[in-house]
């Protein structure tokens, strides 16, 4: 049985890194979204489906002839933390600075991580891609991450990917030890929440 391709809008190594750990064939899309929350209110919950659904808009879509089948499975998603004290929303860093006040104010207590995801199944018919079906979803976690001021210069040095993660928090690799704690989805924070991705998939009838 031929196995459908997930196409991903999403330039992020971690999320790519999960979809190969899990099996799941993929190609990547290019987004033109500027990821920006500002323009999303409400829960955390809320703001990452909504910018995730924001990045689906901005996609352009493989011509026709580069597809196999008449159909595609899309899938977007944005991840955000919560600052433990303020509740201020944690997107990614604007530079090192940021990135180290960022995790000073993830050493004051266990820290709220959400992942939204927004998954469509189009058709071509009359000479374009049509939505068949719609899913977003949002999964999170709560983590103890903490990387103290002494420990900062190593793990900067270590994990330069976390100036471009959410919260500059890079959990996985040499960030594990600096993770004392996970209590939801383990790989909800590292990006993209694998096990209901696959039900998700699963009921838009993804072959696998």
């Amino acid at each position: 049985m031929t196995r459908d391709t997930l196409y991903l809008g999403s330039q992020s190594r971690a999320r790519q890194a999960l979809l190969e750990y899990a099996g799941i064939p993929f190609k990547v899309l290019e987004h033109g979204s500027d990821e920006s929350y500002t323009h999303a209110d409400g829960t955390l919950e809320h703001q990452v489906t909504t910018i995730a659904q924001d990045k689906m808009h901005s996609l352009i879509l493989p011509p026709r002839a580069d597809v196999d089948h008449d159909y595609l499975f899309v899938l977007t998603a944005d991840t955000l933390v919560k600052d433990p004290q303020t509740g201020a929303v944690l997107g990614k860093p604007t530079d090192r600075v940021h990135a180290v006040a960022m995790l000073a104010a993830e050493c004051k207590g266990p820290v709220e991580t959400v992942t939204g995801c927004c998954l469509k199944k189009f058709f071509f018919r009359d000479d374009m891609w049509h939505v068949d079906a719609e899913v977003c979803w949002a999964v999170g976690a709560m983590i103890e991450f903490y990387v103290d001021a002494p420990s900062v210069d190593r793990y900067f040095a270590s994990r330069p990917i976390s100036l471009h993660c959410a919260g500059a928090a890079a959990i996985e690799e040499h960030g594990l030890a600096y993770l004392k704690s996970v209590t939801g989805s383990y790989t909800a924070v590292l990006g993209l929440p694998l096990y209901e991705l696959r039900q998700e998939l699963s009921k838009l009838g993804f072959r696998f």
